[in-house]
């Protein structure tokens, strides 16, 4: 079985000490393709740099929310035509969050839009973080800007508008680590209706490590649990899970495999 992490962060400082050590440990165990994700101009440099030194690493490049208000989508743009970016494959991650504040809403919506508009000149996919803004999210997507190359939603936690833009418009979902923490009754519902087709996994390492390692620094050779989870609530086999989702990530980034 081979794995595919379509969303990490090995460039956090999480990993400074053995971040080789864990990634020979991701080769070992049949992790074939990582995606590291830039969250801000230095972090997208950062992920840049990781991905040119490992041949199975790619990247994304983006301004998270957290950042709307003091980074530039031109800075962005700047980045990429400066860096050797040949294994620059998407842009992201971008979103909305509300989580921790509501007060500079439209400076994440601009900066959200604004990113959409690159990634599309640049002919690249995005991946979307939305977080306890999920009608806003929708809102962008469906009638503010739509992404010509494909999307993405990254650590997907379904709400009714986002499973029915899902289903429209054909996008793909991640499930990370937190799919085997305890949901409500009406995440199975949800899952239910979202197509094998359409889903991958991720790890967005060093966070949200799945049961059983809740707590502790995550990494990719994690992705067997939570693909494990999924095919429990799917009702079908492992294997399946693993070999769907792993196509379906070289799809969307349009890997040559």
């Amino acid at each position: 079985m081979k794995y595919f992490d379509t969303h990490a962060h090995y460039n956090d400082k999480a990993f400074a000490q053995n971040r080789e050590e864990i990634l020979d440990k991701c080769i070992k165990e049949n992790v074939k393709y990582i995606v590291n994700v830039g969250a801000s101009i230095g972090e997208s440099k950062e992920s840049i740099d990781i991905a040119n030194t490992h041949d199975f690493i790619y990247s994304s490049i983006g301004i998270h929310p957290y950042y709307a208000k003091e980074e530039k989508v031109n800075d962005l743009y700047n980045l990429y035509n400066k860096e050797n970016n040949s294994k620059v494959l998407a842009i992201g991650e971008i979103g909305l969050d509300y989580h921790t504040t509501k007060e500079d809403k439209d400076d994440q919506i601009r900066r959200f839009i604004e990113q959409i508009e690159l990634a599309n000149s640049l002919k690249l996919p995005i991946l979307v973080h939305t977080r306890d803004a999920s009608l806003d999210t929708y809102k962008v997507l469906k009638d503010e800007k739509i992404a010509e190359y494909g999307v993405l939603l990254h650590c997907f936690n379904p709400t009714d508008d986002l499973v029915r833009l899902v289903l429209e418009r054909g996008y793909t979902v991640a499930f990370g680590g937190n799919i085997t923490y305890k949901r409500s009754p009406s995440f199975k519902g949800y899952l239910d209706k979202i197509p094998l087709s359409q889903i991958v996994v991720e790890t967005d390492a060093p966070y949200l490590a799945p049961v059983p390692f809740r707590g502790t620094i995550n990494n990719s050779t994690n992705l067997k649990y939570i693909c494990e989870k999924l095919a429990e609530y799917k009702n079908t086999s492992i294997d399946e899970i693993v070999e769907n989702v792993y196509n379906n990530a070289v799809n969307f980034y349009k890997i040559n495999d």
